[in-house]
């Protein structure tokens, strides 16, 4: 609104009426009860300009001394004839002028300034404790306790106070917020396992706001975490420093279970965000942190009402309006209360399942036409709905969720497919209407005649979520904490000689190295002879067991008598003497015989004696 006003202004040009703008503060600010101004209260004016005044001094500045009113002047740029600023400053003038190339220069003079205008009022510098502390800004009550925000202590820093009886209070602040963050400004308590937590919010800090969640450890509190209010990414500088006035965490509420986790749920204002139309976020609870760190839902006032002001000036979230057995949260806003309904949560599971149970060999060939197509399962997908809240009639049927199923989900080309006469149609995409407890959908799963690889069992992957556009019916959301994924292996037919399949691995390797050469990344390399002369044999792996000074770089197949794949280093958990190498998931088939070279690098960094000791053991 200020620099609309500034933008309509025509600009005077050469002339600079720095007097009458003196004046004209003095008139109407300085000395204007009605204005806010206490006569009492000891003044400072800050003169900023990239001009010399061009009216004429009719005693603006001896009415300035008369007050006591201190000046300080700032100037930008190249002005000339400087002397007539200097005439405006109090004395010290050496002390009360600055100059600065550009106003980019008045970030680095805010301490400098601000360390002479507190210094007035008798304190020295900004090193206020308690003197504007406002200790009570904010109360809450924690059993025998109260609990007091003090917005003005340490700089404007803010903490709070644990006030018990007449004893002094114990302090609780957060040593990494900056000045002038205001914690204290609204405090929410609360307690989880018998443990006091409270909630404070720092509506300044880092110019977006913050809550600090503190916990009683014994005979002190601790900042045990905090959440901060969004930064918008903004390029005007008119929308940045609207962002920087969002106010997030200006108002707290400790909110009655939202979602059905039997957990307390925190709301936060941010009345000041969206150009002050204002937003209010939706944390859930949580056992181990007190509140999750990421918000469930942002409620912007712009998503209500165009009109709507200062959203999220008060919140408070323990009624149940509406007697349906789920809690509604009212929300102040300039000039007008809003109820926010809550809906009744439901979650939902999916289940994969098929048949028959394994892919039958039987129709594959790869000595006839390779494009026919045939069925080789069918694939079911099972839906669940349960409701988490406690609602009493409340939910109404019908919840529409898209999903997308795909096939063979992990490879690059898929084996798999849905339509039959389209070999590429590895997904399927669709929205469904889950109207009863249960819902259950068959779809059929089709190969050609001519798959390669009949081992690896083909993957089958789900992923769903609620969809946009939901039946009038429909007052349900899907619980965030639903699992929306899925998935199942189908296997290929096992052909073994008996019932049981018993494998036998024969596994031997030798050094391509006669010595060890210990020279940072040089390389040592090793061949491996793995055959089974038994059954099919599943998940089947070999382990490589070396020093710690040694790193595998490589593993790969250089010979085999049938396609041999290998993937390493997925099941050690980082450590870093030894190496798990999955060979032919799912299955290395009987009388396979394959050689792999593994190529190790070297640290000179590690402590090695005059030989070296590796093991390698295959296992399945």
């Amino acid at each position: 609104m200020a620099k609309k006003k500034l933008d309509e202004e025509k600009h005077m040009k050469s002339l600079t009426n720095t007097h009458k703008a003196i004046d004209f503060t003095l008139k109407n600010l300085f000395n204007n009860v009605e204005s806010g101004a206490d006569p009492e209260a000891t003044k400072a004016l800050v003169i900023i300009t990239d001009g010399s005044p061009s009216d004429i001094n009719t005693n603006e500045i001896q009415r300035c001394e008369k007050l006591n009113i201190a000046r300080f002047i700032i100037g930008v740029g190249k002005i000339d004839n400087f002397e007539k600023l200097n005439k405006l400053a109090s004395e010290p003038k050496e002390s009360n002028i600055f100059r600065i190339e550009n106003y980019d220069g008045l970030n680095g003079l805010l301490d400098k300034l601000q360390n002479k205008i507190y210094g007035i009022e008798g304190a020295q510098g900004r090193n206020y404790r308690e003197e504007l502390s406002q200790s009570g800004f904010s109360a809450a009550s924690d059993k025998d306790t109260l609990i007091l925000g003090a917005v003005g202590s340490d700089n404007w820093r803010g903490m709070l106070y644990e006030v018990t009886g007449s004893e002094a209070g114990m302090e609780i602040k957060d040593v990494n917020l900056n000045n002038d963050s205001y914690n204290g400004y609204s405090v929410v308590v609360g307690r989880r396992d018998r443990v006091s937590l409270v909630f404070s919010g720092a509506p300044r800090s880092n110019h977006s706001g913050q809550v600090t969640l503190f916990k009683k450890m014994t005979h002190k509190w601790e900042a045990m975490s905090n959440i901060s209010g969004e930064q918008l990414k903004l390029e005007k500088e008119l929308e940045i420093c609207e962002s920087a006035q969002g106010r997030f965490g200006m108002t707290l509420a400790a909110v009655a279970d939202l979602n059905g986790d039997q957990l307390q749920d925190l709301a936060v204002g941010a009345p000041l965000e969206d150009n002050q139309k204002g937003a209010i976020y939706i944390y859930l609870g949580n056992h181990e942190h007190g509140i999750r760190p990421k918000y469930s839902q942002r409620i912007a006032a712009s998503s209500i009402s165009k009109q709507l002001q200062h959203f999220g000036l008060a919140i408070d979230g323990v009624m149940d309006m509406g007697q349906d057995g789920l809690t509604d949260i009212a929300v102040g806003a300039q000039g007008t209360v809003l109820l926010l309904k809550t809906r009744p949560v439901v979650s939902i599971s999916v289940k994969l399942s098929f048949s028959p149970s394994e892919i039958s060999l039987n129709k594959f060939d790869c000595l006839g036409s390779s494009e026919n197509a045939f069925a080789i399962i069918t694939l079911n997908t099972c839906f669940s709905m349960t409701e988490n809240t406690n609602s009493k009639g409340a939910v109404k049927s019908g919840l529409n969720v898209s999903l997308e199923l795909n096939a063979d989900a992990v490879r690059q080309d898929s084996r798999a497919f849905f339509i039959k006469e389209e070999k590429t149609s590895r997904s399927l995409v669709m929205s469904v209407l889950l109207d009863s407890e249960f819902s259950c959908y068959n779809h059929t799963v089709y190969m050609h005649s001519c798959v390669k690889d009949t081992v690896s069992s083909v993957l089958f992957r789900l992923n769903f979520h609620q969809s946009d556009h939901q039946p009038n019916s429909s007052n349900s959301i899907l619980n965030i904490d639903s699992k929306t994924t899925a998935h199942v292996e189908v296997p290929f037919q096992i052909n073994c000689k008996n019932r049981s399949c018993v494998s036998d691995l024969q596994l031997d390797f030798n050094f391509l190295n006669s010595t060890l050469l210990v020279v940072d990344q040089a390389s040592f390399i090793i061949h491996v002879t793995l055959l089974n002369k038994g059954d099919d044999s599943f998940n089947t792996s070999v382990v490589l067991f070396y020093p710690p000074g040694l790193s595998l770089s490589i593993f790969k197949t250089i010979e085999w008598n049938r396609r041999t794949l290998s993937s390493c280093g997925d099941r050690d958990d980082g450590a870093l003497n030894k190496t798990t190498c999955s060979i032919s998931l799912p299955v290395y088939r009987r009388d396979t015989r394959a050689v792999f070279e593994g190529v190790f690098r070297i640290s000179h960094y590690y402590n090695w004696t005059d030989s070296m000791q590796m093991t390698l053991v295959a296992s399945r």
